[in-house]
This record gives C-alpha cells, structure tokens and sequence, in this order.
C-alpha cells in the first residue's frame, strides 16, 4: 500500500509539471503571434531614377490627302453614270456623262458661224483690194476705200469672234464628259440618271478621295497646348513640331494601325467655341485600310529622362495633396506629399518630394498610420 501510494504521489507531481509547462508553451506563442501582428509585414520599393514613356490620346477624324468635290460645269440631265459607289478609279477615268446633245448642236451652230464669217471676211478682203487698186488709179476717193477697210476690219473681228463661240462651245461640250481629277475613291452619288444637274446644286455629284496617304485631324485644349509648348525646344512652332516623335493611331476596335505618323501641321487659331486648337497627324496608308470619315484616337508618346516613378498602388490623397508612407530606418513609416508631373494608367512621374535611395510603402497604406513600424517586404 505505501508503495503505490508513493507512485500516486510521484505521478501527480509529474502530471502537474507537464500541465504547467504546456501552460508557459502556449503562453509563449500567443505572445510571439501577438507579436507578429502588432508589426505587419508590408511591401516596399526603393526609389530610383529611370528613363520612362508616358502617352497622350487625343480623338481624331481621317481624312484623305486630297478630297475633290467632283461637280458639273455644264447643266443638262444625267445621261449616263459609270462608276458605282466605293469605287476604286484613275485619274482622267471617264464618271459620269450630261447630256450633250443640245451643247453638239451648239458647238455645229458655232463651226456654222465661224465659216459664215471666214467668207464674209473673205468677200471684204476681195472688196478692199478692189477699192485699193482703183484708189491708187485715182479713179476712187480716199474716203471710199476708209470705208471698205472699216468692213474689213470689222470682218475680221467677227471671225476671231466665232473662233472664240467655237472653242467656248467645244469646252462646254466636253464638260458633259466628266472625268476623275485625281486618284481616288469614289464617294456617295447621290443623284440618279435622268437627275437634272448643274452648278446651281449645293451637293456634288461625288466626292472623290485618294487615300494612299491620310490626315488625321485632332484637337488639344488650351491647356494641353500651353504644355506642348513647354516641352519641346524650338523658337517657333515649326520647330517644336520637328521635335515630336512619331505618333500613332488606335482605332475603334483597340487595335493598332500599323503604320506611324508624324504631325506636320497646327492651325493658326484656335476654335472660339470650343477653345480648342487643330492638329494634323499624317500617316501612310497602304492597302487603302484607312477611308476619309473614320476615326481613331492619335497616341503622342512623352518621353522623360531620368524620372522618379513611383506606384498608383503607393498613394493616397488627403486634402489636396497625394501622399505616401517613406520608411526611416528604424522600420516606422512617416508620411510625405510628392510632387505630379505626369501618370499613366499604373504610375506617377514625380517631380519633387522624394529622393534617390527612398524606401516607399508600395501596397497596403490604408493598414498605416503615422509612426506605426512595419516589416519591410521587398517587392
């Protein structure tokens, strides 16, 4: 009996030190855990100095190189119509014929007239001779052959007359054959054969686009111009456009056009309505991909050398000012305002506010606050 009571005894001892010791175990990892928690581990980036590109879009409308109204000179109803809509045509490539019957019968009457008076010139040529050969022989006075050199002069001028009715009639008969002006692609037709045309009509028969190279026209407020102007160099506007670098277009699905363009050209004014000025970016077109009308959005790239770039992820306002979290060396974060100069889609570009070598909180700013220490994590 003494035995096993001494057992019981020894066992109990035993037991209650294992009791205890789990007990100071569990203590120690709540209070490490608590620990861990009080310092969270946070992601932080070391500021550096890079050369970085930015963009700019502007909306845009295309445009080919050269546009043509193409309109009637002569009018007369629409005899025949030989392109369709869309078309591609050459220059000198016969479109649309007026018809030309009443300017043919027009242009005979004026040959009929010209001949008529080569005769009458002819037969006063006859008659002056005559009266000069009979003057000379004093058979007839000075004055008689004054007169017959008047008829003759004034013969001769109504040849040069039905000349001139001819060449006058032939033009307009050949303005009923009008011809493509230039390369292109044919527009809308809106009128129909047997329409009743001439110059007196506000829309043109067609509008004829050659599109081997396009315009694509954009605006910039005045906001954004004052900013062209600041940077790039150049005495004149001229030659700050020399210094953009090509340019290129988004279409409407996203895509690029696969071509770069160069801008080559700004108005002289800007638009009172909508204080905006015009821009025109021309781009090579092969394929003809690109027809006057569509539109797109002309991307100006900006580059900056040596740059501060700094997350979107790292910032946040207060007030006015965009600030972030810099990490001293003891670990804690401390609040500072940065300077904008540009952003895109994922960064700022930082002018001022941050040094070469900085440690910046990067992702979870919104756990901080001022003086709180973390554990940096690099990224």
């Amino acid at each position: 009996m003494g035995i096993i009571k001494h057992f019981c005894g020894t066992h109990k001892i035993y037991l209650g030190g294992i009791l205890m010791l789990s007990f100071v175990v569990s203590a120690c990892a709540q209070k490490e855990e608590k620990g861990k928690e009080g310092i969270p581990s946070i992601p932080i980036v070391q500021i550096r100095k890079e050369n970085y590109q930015t963009e700019e879009h502007f909306p845009g409308v295309v445009s080919g190189v050269n546009n043509v109204e193409v309109r009637p000179q002569v009018s007369g109803y629409l005899d025949r119509i030989l392109v369709d809509e869309g078309a591609y045509v050459k220059k000198g490539q016969l479109l649309f014929v007026i018809q030309e019957k009443t300017y043919q019968e027009t242009f005979q009457s004026a040959v009929a007239s010209k001949e008529m008076s080569q005769s009458a010139l002819k037969k006063a040529q006859i008659e002056y001779d005559r009266i000069a050969r009979l003057e000379q022989a004093n058979v007839l006075s000075e004055v008689q052959l004054k007169t017959v050199k008047q008829e003759l002069d004034y013969a001769r001028a109504a040849v040069r007359k039905a000349e001139a009715n001819e060449k006058l009639a032939s033009v307009n008969r050949g303005f009923t054959r009008i011809t493509a002006p230039v390369n292109g692609y044919i527009g809308r037709l809106p009128y129909k054969k047997g329409a009743l045309v001439g110059g007196s009509e506000t829309e043109p028969l067609t509008v004829l686009s050659d599109i081997s190279d396009v315009h694509v026209y954009f605006s910039m407020s005045e906001a954004d111009f004052l900013r062209f102007k600041k940077r790039y160099n150049g005495a004149s506007i001229e030659d700050k456009i020399k210094e953009i670098p090509p340019v290129k277009l988004e279409l409407p699905d996203q895509s690029l056009f696969p071509e770069t363009g160069k801008i080559d050209l700004i108005l002289g004014q800007f638009d009172r309505q909508t204080a905006s000025i015009s821009f025109r970016a021309t781009f090579k077109n092969p394929g003809s991909l690109l027809r006057s009308g569509n539109t797109g959005r002309v991307i100006i790239p900006k580059n900056y050398q040596n740059i501060i770039k700094v997350p979107q992820s790292a910032t946040f306002k207060i007030q006015d000012k965009t600030m972030l979290y810099l990490m001293g060396k003891d670990r804690t974060v401390h609040l500072a305002p940065i300077q904008i100069v540009d952003k895109d889609t994922h960064n700022y570009l930082v002018s001022g506010g941050l040094n070469v070598g900085d440690r910046i909180v990067s992702k979870g700013a919104d756990r901080l606050k001022e003086g709180q220490r973390i554990n940096p994590v690099n990224e």
